[in-house]
């Protein structure tokens, strides 16, 4: 009821604005604030989540589902906001008449909207189809910050995101300008995180080289102290990754150990993972190098 209180409020002071004599220079086109909020309403804000998904059945825990946006029915939510402002058949003939006027308004607010979300300039038009995505996980909790993009064909240049929002805590919407074909939900990339792998309950490092941070494609067995069921044995660890390494009778210093440890942010693809993953580990400076200056310096 607050949406179309608030769309009748607008449209009304817009509509009696409309119907006052034109003054040269002014601008007598859709005022902004009703615009805005029109666009808005495309992009399924402020829309009860109760309209968006009916049935809680239709996403379980530990679900995703993709889907369309129909434009017609954003059209017809945008139509109905804009008939809570109409009381009298002038006002709707009114309307119907400035209907062109008005979808251009929103169409151009919609732009900014996407625009202003992107940092960037917008296109030149509507989406002319929309796609999206429900997921509801323990991982959206998890996560807050979790990462979504959307690709097309091979290009590794990601697709215009609408809009990226946790509707609550453990559900997130996510609409695309566009159909993709490939979609990746990644952990969030701030900070720094450590951890094993763990593969049918056996726990491994995937062993880097210490001089430039490259896989290897060794890994070392991940042991764990006795009485203490998942607390890693570091010391044991260091041995057999120096070991995997080929340099056993050396040790690790800390940023070597933390440069074995570390863990890139996990994805989950949907559809076909590029045949090539970007290398998201690009050391700019060899750790070996930086030991010589440290030492040199000292």
């Amino acid at each position: 009821m607050k949406i179309f209180l608030d769309a009748h409020l607008a449209l009304d002071e817009a509509f009696t604005t409309a119907t006052a004599p034109a003054v040269p220079g002014e601008d007598s086109g859709l005022p902004a604030e009703v615009a805005g909020f029109l666009a808005h309403l495309r992009l399924l804000e402020t829309v009860p989540f109760q309209y968006l998904l009916p049935d809680d059945d239709l996403l379980p825990p530990e679900s995703i589902r993709f889907f369309y946006l129909d434009r017609n029915w954003t059209d017809a939510a945008v139509d109905g906001a804009l008939a809570a402002g109409t009381f009298t058949s002038a006002e709707r003939a009114m309307l119907a008449g400035r209907y062109a006027e008005v979808r251009d308004a929103v169409d151009q607010a919609e732009r900014n909207i996407w625009a202003t979300r992107a940092g960037g300039p917008g296109h030149d038009g509507p989406a002319e189809v929309a796609t999206g995505l429900l997921l509801r996980s323990r991982a959206v909790s998890g996560w807050p910050g979790l990462h979504v993009r959307a690709y097309r064909g091979d290009s590794q240049e990601p697709m215009r995101m609408l809009r990226i929002e946790r509707l609550a805590p453990a559900v997130l919407l996510a609409l695309v300008d566009g159909i993709p074909d490939k979609v990746v939900l990644e952990e969030p990339r701030q900070g720094i995180q450590f951890g094993v792998d763990d593969v049918d309950g056996t726990f491994h490092v995937n062993v880097r080289d210490p001089d430039d941070g490259s896989a290897t494609g060794d890994t070392a067995a991940v042991p764990f102290r006795a009485g203490a069921p998942g607390v890693i044995d570091m010391t044991k660890l260091s041995a057999n990754l120096l070991g995997e390494i080929g340099q056993p009778d050396e040790e690790l210093d800390s940023a070597e150990y933390a440069l074995q440890m570390l863990q890139l942010p996990y994805q989950q693809w949907f559809g076909d993972a590029p045949a090539t993953m970007p290398d998201l580990l690009r050391p700019v400076i060899k750790v070996a190098e930086m030991r010589t200056w440290l030492r040199l310096e000292t």
